[in-house]
């Protein structure tokens, strides 16, 4: 039988008849797969629907009709890659760490410090480098896709990634011969597949689960040429820890949304628009189920979620000692492991468990757990042990159900994802141990899909102490209650009722296909440069770092922002996470030695500074700039850390990490040719940083404009995710300048990573963006409505 469309339902199938990219934001429970079952039957062109897994595949090929085939990005790269590998991933499915150690010839532990690394270990990190290469967009391994090591400080496994890389490539090379002997799985052959670059032979994608889609194929599904919807909602995007990323809220298609929930009724609704609020996200909800909802106390409800583990096992506990059949989603075998590493390591011996076998003892794991502020999962398993025991552990283990048998099920979030049952309780773990902190967004996207995984009742006893920012906020707000007024044009621009936000969507509302046109313009560049060898570059300080290189080379200092942070440091001005006194004392003496070197090397150019020692002082310009841009004096990452009231400036430029100055010099070489004619320009044509006439209505400068030529610099490791407010931030810097003091003929962005400059001239742009009129009426219209929305 024909579903009857909603409105909503009926205006995005509408919006993709007409041929439109979509970016459809379907809240819990709103028919995303009904909704994407009406459009492939109001197309008789080829389609391709990619599901999250294959049962969700499945049961979409029963649904769609014989035009739209139902796959997975894997079942897409097994028919093109894996089908040659078959044999290989049944032969070594089982291979035991200790033969995978001797086929990468690991022979001898690895003493790090006073610990040490089984073969073991080192073969698994390896392996897992592989892995984490094979989720990203990246072409090249590096040191950044090696895990976290528990029991190592950032040096010892900055130590270890840097010592294993090699492995882990020469790993890949076996892994892609079809005559490696390496472990192959799913993951492999669809890197191998993403790095052809493949064209989908389909007329529109359809990508479900948008929100959790692993970076490889984001890139697969934003570098087609067919018409494109991408499906999902990111306030249920909960999986980043696991490499997951939401491409919905930059993609370049028309945004549209599914409020209306058929899962369940008003009651539930309302809680779940109260967490999306706490998420900053703007959707509301309404109930639509055919049966009621109620909010209620539910002694023994159909599901229990928790936060984590161990409070679904205090919560499976309390059902066992009431002789409440009880499963947990998932099964106990992850619980067993940990439960045994705790026993041989309570007992004096070492484990394999890859978690805890640097550790010696439970002593060890406890202190470090407690101690190391990046050991928060860790702890939380430290914390399970203690409390119950690992004995205990087993034998709940033992004693719990299979689903199908059980009474009650037990889940923590992350587990329950996508699935949906008539009585939820929400269990504990959820309020942090200071119950006064607010809700972080993450945390309410979390509770969020808690909720909405009810039909009938939910019991919301586990969160009834979480404390959500209580401010008077609006649409016209931002969740600290600030006017979206009052923001920078970068801050406006994420959130859709701002001023700027509502005269784009007014006068220039398709920034999508100037995405689609700059998505044309990257195909085929060369991926971008990056350091290989460092485990967690500090991209934002890198990014402002090729910035004020390059402003050196058009003949400017870094400008205004970098010495507006070191008169802040140097004030009497509080500043969150600031050091004493004495030592801002002294970061205002070395921002101001800093600073002044680089000038004087602009002025004396006959005792130039060399390009290392450039590098040297502009990156440590940019941590001074961060605070004036931040507001804050972050205590992580934060090279301005190692200043006491004795560091001079030279010993701080000196602790610059190598990996910045190769990664910089990389990027200069690619500027020399794009940037040549831009140097030879006469000194006034030549402006860094410049703000407008309009800046005084909003906060905004920009980074180059040359003979005319706004240009935006974006040093992005993933440019292909540049999307709508990059192209709106353009757009703004060029509408601000209101009275054409700089002449503005062309507009684009320089790609520092790939040396590649992209440019529009200024009528393409806006026409492209959709402008119905000049740009001094644009701007003139911009001002008016700039200066109403401010009284």
């Amino acid at each position: 039988m024909e579903v009857k469309a909603t409105e909503e339902q009926a205006a995005a199938r509408d919006a993709f008849t007409a041929g439109h990219d979509l970016a459809l934001v379907a809240g819990a429970g709103t028919g995303k797969t009904s909704t994407l079952v009406m459009m492939g039957a109001a197309s008789r062109r080829r389609g391709l629907y990619i599901a999250f897994n294959k049962p969700i595949a499945q049961e979409a090929r029963a649904r769609f009709g014989t035009n739209v085939h139902c796959r997975t990005s894997h079942s897409l790269a097994y028919r093109e890659v894996g089908s040659r590998f078959q044999a290989r991933m049944e032969t070594t499915r089982h291979m035991p760490l200790w033969r995978t150690a001797q086929l990468l010839n690991l022979d001898r532990d690895l003493a790090v410090g006073g610990r040490r690394l089984k073969a073991t270990t080192l073969a698994h990190l390896v392996m897992e480098m592989v892995k984490r290469f094979c989720y990203s967009t990246d072409e090249q391994l590096s040191a950044g896709h090696m895990n976290t090591v528990n029991g190592l400080d950032d040096a010892g496994r900055q130590y270890v990634a840097q010592g294993l890389l090699p492995r882990a490539r020469r790993a890949w090379d076996d892994i892609c011969s079809e005559t490696g002997t390496l472990p192959f799985t799913h993951d492999h052959y669809l890197k191998m597949w993403a790095l052809t670059r493949p064209r989908l032979r389909a007329d529109f994608i359809l990508l479900d689960e948008a929100q959790d889609t692993n970076p490889v194929l984001e890139e697969i599904f934003l570098a087609q040429q067919a018409q494109r919807v991408c499906v999902g909602d990111p306030s249920q995007q909960i999986y980043e820890w696991r490499h997951a990323k939401d491409i919905m809220s930059g993609f370049p298609g028309r945004r549209l949304e599914l409020t209306q929930s058929f899962r369940f009724g008003p009651p539930i609704a309302d809680v779940a628009n109260h967490w999306l609020r706490a998420a900053t996200s703007t959707m509301q909800l309404t109930g639509h189920a055919a049966e009621p909802s109620e909010l209620t106390t539910i002694d023994v409800p159909d599901a229990v979620l928790c936060r984590g583990n161990a409070d679904a096992l205090a919560e499976v506990l309390r059902f066992l000692d009431r002789k409440v059949p009880v499963a947990l989603v998932g099964g106990g075998k992850p619980l067993l492991s940990i439960a045994k590493a705790a026993i041989d390591l309570q007992s004096g011996r070492r484990t394999s468990h890859h978690d805890l076998a640097l550790f010696s003892s439970w002593g060890e794991v406890q202190e470090y757990a407690e101690q190391d502020s990046a050991a928060a999962d860790l702890k939380s398993i430290v914390d399970m042990v203690d409390a119950y025991g690992p004995r205990q552990i087993i034998r709940t283990v033992q004693q719990m159900s299979d689903e199908e048998q059980a009474r009650v099920v037990v889940s923590t979030v992350h587990k329950a994802k996508g699935r949906e049952w008539n009585r939820v309780r929400i269990g504990p773990g959820f309020t942090p141990p200071d119950d006064a902190r607010d809700v972080r967004p993450d945390l309410a996207r979390l509770v969020y899909v808690a909720v909405t995984r009810a039909r009938t009742q939910l019991d919301t006893v586990g969160i009834n102490r979480l404390r959500t920012r209580s401010t008077t906020a609006t649409a016209h707000t931002t969740p600290d209650g600030i006017p979206v007024a009052r923001l920078p044009l970068t801050g406006q621009l994420k959130y859709p009722r701002s001023p700027m936000s509502l005269f784009m969507a007014r006068h220039l509302p398709h920034p999508e296909r100037v995405v689609a046109s700059y998505i044309q313009h990257i195909q085929g560049l060369p991926h971008p440069v990056q350091p290989l060898n460092e485990r967690r570059p500090d991209f934002a300080a890198l990014g402002h770092t090729v910035d004020y290189r390059l402003r050196l080379k058009l003949g400017s200092d870094p400008g205004s922002a970098a010495q507006a942070g070191v008169d802040i440091i140097g004030s009497g001005l509080p500043i969150e996470g600031a050091p004493s006194t004495a030592v801002r004392a002294n970061l205002h003496l070395i921002g101001n030695s800093v600073l002044g070197r680089l000038r004087a090397h602009l002025a004396d150019t006959t005792h130039r500074l060399d390009d290392d020692e450039l590098t040297r002082l502009c990156f440590v310009t940019s941590f001074f700039e961060a605070v004036y841009r931040n507001g804050t004096f972050p205590r992580k990452r934060n090279l301005l850390n190692l200043v006491d009231e004795h560091t001079t400036a030279k010993a701080l430029t000196g602790a610059v990490p190598a990996y910045v100055l190769e990664d910089i010099d990389e990027q200069m070489k690619l500027a020399e040719t794009p940037f040549a004619p831009l140097r030879s320009l006469p000194a006034h044509q030549r402006v860094c940083g410049p703000t407008f006439t309009g800046s005084t209505d909003m906060k905004a400068d920009a980074d180059f404009i040359t003979g005319g030529f706004l240009i935006d610099c974006k040093a992005m490791t993933r440019p292909h995710r540049l999307g709508r407010e990059e192209v709106q931030q353009l757009a703004g810097y060029l509408l601000l300048d209101y009275d054409d003091h700089y002449g503005i003929r062309d507009i684009g962005f320089y790609l520092a990573r790939q040396g590649s400059l992209i440019r529009w001239s200024v009528p393409d742009f806006l026409t492209t963006l959709g402008a119905r009129t000049t740009l001094p009426h644009l701007r003139a219209a911009l001002r008016k409505h700039l200066r109403g929305a401010a009284q």
